[in-house]
């Protein structure tokens, strides 16, 4: 199947005061492709700029004095055009108005022409714990929307539960609804990130893996529907909203933390840069300088094949790492039948495999139907998506 995306975005704004981070997070969808055209009430210009939205948006702002975009109606208009509706921030009087179906200003206006979309709530605690609120948001939920819970944090009157949600977060909610949902009811388990094998209590041995390969594949995975959980051991990289996360940083760790994971789930994509080695014997304080030290290094066991092996009804989906591309379709072959996998994706060092934003890949399948791609991580992602989705 081929992974058709949403890409047109009406972004409704209230009077909230964190409205003032609405163009970070208007420039957050531009980048992931989206277009955008947003719908300010005449409370969000205390926090914002419609000049400042134009820019960013590249399109007219929808207000109460603006009726007409494009000479047509701007609710009705912007309804039939936009796919998504987001809603971010939220104010308690906005949620209020569209769970009563009150429709007096562009945002309500669209809200109730597009029956549904994501709400982004921020607010005073204590007007977010209000019964009455929670009421509204619970109807709200029953009738489709989708609410992106505030955080905890500092507000404009003290601390509580009503900062508006990361940004990053909301930003992923919008990724979600823009793709179809073939993986609706499957669970998915990814592994991600490098294993780190201790010497002595300080040091160990690791490699450079950053694990983005394998967060990029669990927001995927989550954008098409699948119940997600991501084995990690990254540093750097955030998880994804909504994707299950499970820590690990040694070999057993990560062993352990997959097979009980697996045990329930429908895929496993094992991304994670295993250690093939670590110490015969951890010792323990930390070694003292010296002139020189010998170092006993044991094989790690083969986690992929032990899953596959043990769980014969999962899906299973390995990665190969050659030094030099030319190695790389071999290396895949071979690697699919010693492992008795559904499929392998073969990448090579110099191809962009650590810290790179942009990396090659080549999937092989047991059908041995061979595909090379090139792009982003994030596009990769989802080309390794669409291509277990064919044959899953």
């Amino acid at each position: 199947m081929e992974l058709v995306r949403k890409k047109r975005v009406v972004l409704g704004i209230t009077g909230s005061i964190s409205a003032y981070k609405v163009p970070e997070l208007l420039r957050k969808l531009r980048k992931l492709g989206f277009e955008v055209f947003c719908a300010l009430t005449e409370e969000a210009k205390n926090f914002v700029s419609e000049l400042v939205l134009e820019v960013l948006s590249g399109n007219e702002v929808f207000t109460q004095e603006k009726k007409l975009l494009n000479r047509k109606i701007s609710h009705t208009h912007l309804s039939e055009w936009g796919e998504i509706f987001l809603i971010a921030p939220a104010s308690a009087n906005t949620i209020a108005k569209i769970s009563s179906g009150i429709a007096d200003n562009p945002v309500t206006e669209l809200a109730l022409c597009f029956g549904k979309g994501i709400i982004c709530p921020a607010m005073n605690h204590k007007m977010l714990e209000n019964p009455i609120t929670c009421e509204n948001l619970e109807k709200l939920k029953k009738l489709g929307w989708e609410i992106v819970e505030p955080e905890e944090g500092e507000l404009a009157c003290g601390r509580g539960k009503g900062r508006l949600a990361n940004l990053e977060n909301i930003a992923d909610v919008v990724y979600y609804w823009s793709f179809p949902k073939p993986l609706l009811n499957k669970k998915v388990v990814i592994s991600a990130g490098a294993t780190r094998e201790y010497i002595d209590s300080v040091r160990f041995i690791s490699n450079p893996s950053t694990g983005k390969m394998g967060h990029e594949l669990a927001r995927a995975f989550k954008a098409l529907g699948a119940e997600t959980v991501l084995i990690t051991s990254s540093q750097t990289e955030r998880v994804p909203y909504g994707v299950k996360e499970v820590r690990f940083e040694t070999f057993e760790e990560l062993k352990s933390a997959v097979l009980s994971e697996v045990e329930n789930a429908d895929i496993f994509v094992s991304a994670s840069a295993v250690g093939d080695f670590k110490p015969a014997k951890k010792i323990e304080g930390k070694i003292k300088r010296r002139e020189r030290i010998s170092l006993e290094l044991v094989p790690t066991e083969d986690i992929l094949k032990l899953v596959s092996e043990k769980f014969k009804n999962l899906f299973t989906v390995g990665f190969s790492l050659e030094e030099d591309w030319k190695e790389v379709k071999t290396s895949c072959v071979k690697k699919l039948k010693e492992k008795k996998v559904n499929m392998i994706v073969g990448n090579a060092i110099k191809s962009g495999a650590f810290g790179s934003g942009k990396t090659k890949i080549l999937i092989t399948d047991s059908s041995l139907k061979e595909e090379v791609f090139e792009g982003t991580k994030e596009e990769v992602a989802l080309k390794i998506c669409e291509r277990v989705c064919k044959i899953f």
